[in-house]
């Protein structure tokens, strides 16, 4: 999941001042594409922008997030203004970062029952593993704004 999260916030945190959705949906793609032989169906991908307040470090809101879902490889995205709790001392006031979060439901084909006795047992009945994975990158520049369906911006958080 490191090999998914990873490079999939690298590219995000290297785009400049606005992103369109599609541009969002080629880089969660590359995420997928990762992760071949492997299937892609299990796979969930969310990236978000989380900005902190100018007055305090601690008190962040996200501005927009996209979720890409593997099985149908589809993409939403919505721009908000919610709260959303990060790692302490990661930003300073008026900062910014990208997250990367990965989940995947990994079904082993042999060792199920190794898997069970190490991970302490599946998440389900099924023997699905639910692998996850979050990544924090700060952007090269300033943070890339997604652009709405009005070719507007989305509106930076307000505090």
């Amino acid at each position: 999941m490191t090999q998914v999260a990873s490079p999939t916030a690298d590219l995000m945190a290297r785009a400049e001042k606005q992103i369109s959705h599609g541009e969002i949906g080629d880089i969660m793609k590359v995420g997928g594409y990762i992760l071949e032989p492997y299937s892609q169906g299990p796979l969930e991908i969310t990236l978000r922008n989380v900005t902190s307040s100018p007055a305090n470090a601690t008190t962040t809101k996200q501005s927009w997030s996209c979720t890409y879902k593997g099985l149908d490889k589809t993409q939403t995205c919505a721009c908000s203004n919610t709260i959303k709790s990060i790692p302490p001392n990661l930003l300073t006031s008026n900062d910014s970062v990208v997250v990367a979060e990965v989940t995947y439901g990994y079904k082993p084909l042999i060792f199920d029952y190794f898997m069970k006795r190490a991970a302490g047992g599946a998440t389900s009945g099924t023997g699905v593993y639910t692998l996850t994975e979050t990544i924090y990158l700060k952007p090269r520049s300033q943070a890339a704004m997604l652009m709405q369906p009005n070719n507007t911006p989305c509106p930076m958080p307000t505090f």
